[in-house]
């Protein structure tokens, strides 16, 4: 009984630290690719203008392959070990997939048996190839996560992620758009932890005040 109860610890410890370092590789990647957004729109976008009227395009409005050859900082996010990997499982991932929609991504279509294939056939390249990770399902979604809630992701192996979010910054889908939302979002929780400090300060104080009184 004993040894069933310790075997019972390790197993949950085992999906503990699993969970954790889900979490943790697909957070690491999003704050890779929001500060590479964010140096970006230093450059390109002056004064961060997200007051213009101009609605962003949709993901699914822009052309495909439009900016492989800018030089945006997100179109060169370094996602496996070096440049020429990444180049290299790119042209994996488009010569299987040449037409797969990167830009909102339904579950179903990421379990077909060339799916299976290709991400089996990536043993030996890229690295942890089959540990699970966190890929979100629409391109122009920002990541996010509390303990009780998260984004719209999907839990899906390392190795097809590898492959969509470097299809997704190559492509150029982290464009002007996507810096606009980005910006807008950190605004958001900015504001939100503000008003948190305040409230929480503000309560504090009006304890003290009354105990003084």
């Amino acid at each position: 009984m004993k040894e069933d109860n310790m075997s019972n610890v390790i197993h949950a410890e085992i999906e503990r630290l699993g969970a954790n370092a889900t979490a943790t590789h697909a957070l690491n990647y999003w704050k890779k690719l929001s500060d590479a957004c964010r140096l970006d729109g230093l450059e390109f976008d002056p004064l961060w203008d997200t007051s213009s009227s101009e609605k962003p395009p949709e993901a699914s409005e822009l052309p495909p392959h439009p900016l492989l050859n800018s030089k945006l900082r997100t179109t060169r996010t370094l996602i496996t070990e070096t440049p020429k990997l990444d180049a290299h499982v790119y042209m994996k991932f488009r010569s299987n997939f040449p037409i797969f929609d990167i830009t909102s991504i339904s579950p179903p279509t990421l379990n077909s048996p060339l799916w299976r294939n290709v991400l089996t056939a990536t043993s030996g390249t890229i690295e942890d190839f089959n540990f699970m990770t966190l890929l979100r399902n629409n391109v122009r979604e920002m990541f996010w996560m509390t303990e009780t809630s998260s984004s719209k992701v999907g839990l899906v192996p390392r190795a097809q992620f590898v492959m969509i979010e470097l299809a997704r910054c190559k492509e150029g889908y982290y464009d002007l758009g996507f810096r606009r939302v980005l910006r807008r979002f950190e605004l958001k929780r900015a504001g939100d932890e503000l008003r948190k400090c305040v409230s929480s300060s503000g309560g504090d104080g009006d304890g003290d005040g009354d105990g003084d009184g």
